[in-house]
């Protein structure tokens, strides 16, 4: 069972809160299955040895939609913050390891 009450504690005390687990391990590959076919020539995909980003992503990528704004992913927005929220950007960004720049939480 989820500790909604913990992770609303943390994000008063800290502002944020980073929990794990949200998918599954199968759905993350499928979730990369639909990245990876993505057709990338278009002007909101950046992609260099540095960065591979997707800019308006639900929109770019609309099926990934499903997989990631499920039933459950409702309900834990739903318990944290109420239900009075909704999706206003996506921004899909992957930046390997070797890469300098720094990416802090956001």
């Amino acid at each position: 069972m989820v500790d909604f009450n913990k992770y609303r504690v943390e994000i008063e005390d800290t502002g944020f809160v980073a929990i794990d687990n949200v998918f599954s391990d199968a759905k993350i590959e499928q979730i990369i299955q639909l990245i990876d076919q993505a057709d990338t020539s278009r002007k909101t995909f950046r992609k260099s040895t540095d960065l591979f980003a997707i800019r308006q992503f639900l929109k770019e990528v609309p099926e990934i939609g499903e997989l990631i704004i499920n039933d459950e992913f409702k309900l834990l927005i739903q318990e944290l913050f109420g239900s009075d929220y909704f999706m206003v950007k996506s921004i899909y960004f992957d930046k390997p390891g070797q890469s300098n720049w720094f990416v802090s939480y956001h």
